[in-house]
């Protein structure tokens, strides 16, 4: 068999058109490498403007700090005095305050950031009691105790911070003195445990900012938390969802009450290492919808199936108008379906996203029904090609704006396509096709 003859063999056809398809996943990948890069250059500016402004905060506190002497004996039998800490949680808990969400941009890339101007921190501690923990009286250090509060961030707190103690005013200090529960946070020196009440209320105002997340930990035997803000984009996050909540196109209204039986730590303890309060928190992330690169990422694992789709159209005008396409005229099309990928990715990042895709698309179906109208000899044949190409468009639209529909949109269209094919090819005899030249037709 001569080498023409094998190019234009019916089987020959059908598996370069297959190995073609599955080469041109090669630009499909590079084009997912440049989101990810585009990606990773995004999470720099995120990072650089959060970095100066403040990070996803999860509050945790307050503890009440008690230090106290224990005594051991060595190696050598000799006895020996340590100073360590005991920490008390908070009877009641109430947290309250409104998010005010505001938009930065860095180059291309837009952040969402935060403010609180009152973070209002209500409770109630009982005098602590020793006896639990089997540290006798004499050994308290009640005149170092302390009120602490943890917070990841601290350049987001931006005026100084006082607490209510007893009716009491007493300033916050920078530092987590005497507490290995968190890395960083605030601090209040507490000089009237013992003067003889058996609880103490505490108010604080905090006013904070961040990016992203604000989260809380449980720590009192019950904790209730609850936010407002004029973000409509919540995302509840954390070991407990919202009681309450109502969120509409104008923001969101949430509420916690959470009780110390769900999480893993009591009230009062002294070994701050086998205590991680961050692992209960809960709270909000500001969600931004899918944006542009998530789409395109998604967009790009359908790009084997657009390119089969339209291969498979142009093999089936040669098999019923006996056509010969020729497998480089496969490759340019092949190549312009790629370059969709990459122009939505670029538009992208100036204009929103229906702008952006409809540019794409609209250019990439220009391009190609202007090169069918040749390559299948006919006005006509071109249009159909148009068609089929809007009709696919038109489809990874719906999928790429119903995320959670994706699974069902596509197995019926997958259904529906195949359904097709098979029905139009139903009276072909596969063993006697040939390629042929071409005919009159459509």
């Amino acid at each position: 068999m001569s080498l023409k003859s094998l190019s234009e063999s019916f089987v020959f056809k059908i598996v370069f058109t297959g190995i073609l398809s599955l080469a041109l996943l090669i630009p499909l990948t590079m084009v997912s490498g440049i989101v990810a890069e585009r990606e990773s250059r995004r999470a720099s500016a995120v990072s650089e403007v959060s970095g100066k402004w403040g990070g996803d905060q999860t509050v945790i506190g307050p503890v009440l700090t008690v230090p106290y002497r224990r005594y051991y004996r060595d190696e050598k039998n000799v006895t020996r005095m340590t100073i360590e800490n005991a920490y008390f949680l908070p009877d009641t808990l109430a947290i309250d305050g409104t998010i005010m969400p505001e938009k930065r941009s860095r180059g291309l890339y837009e952040v969402i950031l935060y403010r609180i101007e009152e973070l209002s921190i209500l409770g109630r501690f009982t005098v602590p009691d020793f006896s639990r923990l089997r540290v006798p009286e004499k050994d308290i250090l009640w005149e170092e105790a302390c009120l602490t509060v943890g917070i990841p961030d601290t350049r987001g707190i931006q005026q100084r911070v006082s607490l209510l103690w007893n009716r009491k005013a007493i300033p916050f200090h920078p530092g987590v003195r005497g507490s290995g529960l968190y890395q960083s946070g605030i601090h209040a020196f507490i000089r009237d445990i013992r003067s003889g009440d058996r609880s103490f209320d505490f108010a604080m105002k905090l006013s904070i900012q961040g990016s992203s997340s604000l989260c809380f930990a449980p720590l009192g035997q019950e904790t209730t938390v609850r936010l407002r803000s004029s973000w409509p984009h919540p995302s509840f996050t954390g070991a407990y969802l919202p009681s309450t909540r109502k969120i509409t196109a104008k923001g969101f209204e949430a509420g916690w009450k959470v009780s110390y039986f769900g999480r893993n730590f009591p009230q009062e303890f002294t070994d701050d290492k086998e205590v991680k309060p961050a692992d209960t928190s809960f709270g909000v992330t500001l969600y931004q919808p899918v944006d542009f690169y998530q789409k395109c990422v998604r967009a790009v694992k359908y790009g084997f199936l657009f390119i089969s789709l339209t291969f498979l159209c142009f093999f089936l005008f040669e098999v019923f108008m006996g056509l010969k396409i020729h497998p480089l005229q496969y490759l340019m099309v092949g190549s312009a379906l790629c370059l969709f990928y990459l122009l939505f990715l670029s538009l992208s990042e100036y204009m929103n996203f229906i702008v952006s895709y409809l540019t794409a698309s609209a250019g990439v179906i220009a391009m190609i029904t202007g090169y069918s109208v040749k390559v299948l000899r006919t006005r006509k044949r071109g249009g159909i090609m148009a068609g089929l190409l809007a009709a696919l468009y038109a489809y990874l639209f719906l999928l790429l704006q119903n995320e959670d529909y994706t699974l069902l949109l596509g197995s019926v269209a997958l259904f529906v396509i195949l359904g097709a094919v098979m029905y139009i090819t139903r009276n072909i005899d596969w063993y006697r096709v040939r390629l042929k030249e071409p005919g009159s037709g459509i």
